[in-house]
């Protein structure tokens, strides 16, 4: 999903946050400008009787916090759009971790910073939290906080917790799993469009010099990534039916492969180049749907004209038929 700002950001705030790479390119204006479009029900940030997470206020909050050495802990505002879209996952993420045996038992809480009483808590503040947006969400252990850089689904949440619970780090468990939006498809084929990650750039991409590759860097959590993603499927299918074998497509989910992103100078997502020949060799212009990357390929097919994999030469195909 994504966040809502208190408090709308001056020009060199957003900058700021973009270089940090803590929201994708697109959703800075967004955030920003049309947060009123996510906006639903209020009562969607209520916790009803038999809720797992627990409600604090300024009253509560230290008492809880000093009590249990391992809280996943969001602060929100009831008229946030992003905080009512995330209610509904929480809940479920904690009545599934409430019932988990794990080394250190992961309790779920939330705290309303919308109100007059709760402010006196300070918690947007740079000596305090220091956050700026809602959601704010935030690993509390053994009282000290970290930030909670996860995901926003059920599962997400509970995957993530749980490698805190184990002592284990989680992005570095996350990266192992090889998270992707397009592998997910029941019709994945890497032929068509290929996850690409730190393990397997290098062998596909840079080494392969016979073959155009039009690569989109996005993150999994990026909202406008995910509204994008039909159209590069849509995208890749097409380019597959024209230029098979001499132009591939590919996705590199940035949050997990960030390393990759800072590579080749890709500041933002979403964010599609063209490689060729073992470099980067363009950066396309215009993002707008599958239209607007099927022509950037078929440009760059015009423009770098790739042979395509090599063929089997007869002398071997021969060899392979006499053997058989």
């Amino acid at each position: 999903t994504g966040f809502e700002l208190r408090e709308r950001p001056t020009p060199p705030q957003a900058a700021k946050m973009l270089r940090s790479g803590s929201l994708c390119a697109l959703s800075i204006l967004l955030i920003a400008f049309a947060v009123d479009d996510v906006r639903g029900d209020e009562s969607m940030t209520i916790e009803p009787p038999n809720s797992k997470v627990a409600q604090l206020n300024y009253d509560t909050f230290w008492a809880y916090v000093n009590r249990h050495p391992l809280i996943l802990m969001e602060f929100y505002a009831p008229w946030c759009g992003h905080c009512q879209q995330l209610a509904p996952n929480y809940r479920e993420a904690a009545a599934i971790m409430t019932d988990m045996d794990l080394p250190i038992p992961v309790k779920f809480a939330k705290y309303d910073d919308s109100t007059e009483h709760n402010r006196q808590l300070r918690g947007g503040a740079p000596d305090v939290f220091d956050y700026q947006a809602y959601p704010a969400l935030f690993v509390f252990r053994n009282g000290k906080h970290e930030v909670y850089t996860g995901g926003r689904e059920a599962d997400d949440l509970v995957f993530y917790m749980t490698a805190v619970s184990k002592g284990l780090d989680p992005a570095e468990e996350e990266k192992k799993s090889k998270p992707g939006f397009y592998k997910k498809e029941a019709d994945y084929d890497e032929n068509v469009l290929m996850e690409l990650y730190e393990d397997n750039f290098q062998e596909n991409v840079v080494d392969d010099k016979n073959v155009v590759w039009i690569i989109e860097f996005y993150s999994d959590h990026c909202p406008i990534c995910k509204t994008l993603a039909p159209q590069i499927r849509d995208a890749a299918n097409r380019v597959h039916q024209k230029l098979a074998g001499k132009v591939r497509m590919g996705g590199v989910n940035m949050r997990v492969n960030h390393e990759l992103g800072e590579l080749w100078g890709i500041k933002s997502y979403p964010w599609v180049a063209a490689f060729h020949g073992g470099k980067k060799v363009e950066d396309m212009r215009g993002l707008s749907g599958a239209d607007s990357v099927v022509k950037f390929a078929e440009s760059m097919h015009s423009e770098h004209k790739p042979t395509g994999a090599p063929k089997p030469s007869s002398s071997s195909s021969s060899s392979s038929s006499s053997s058989s």
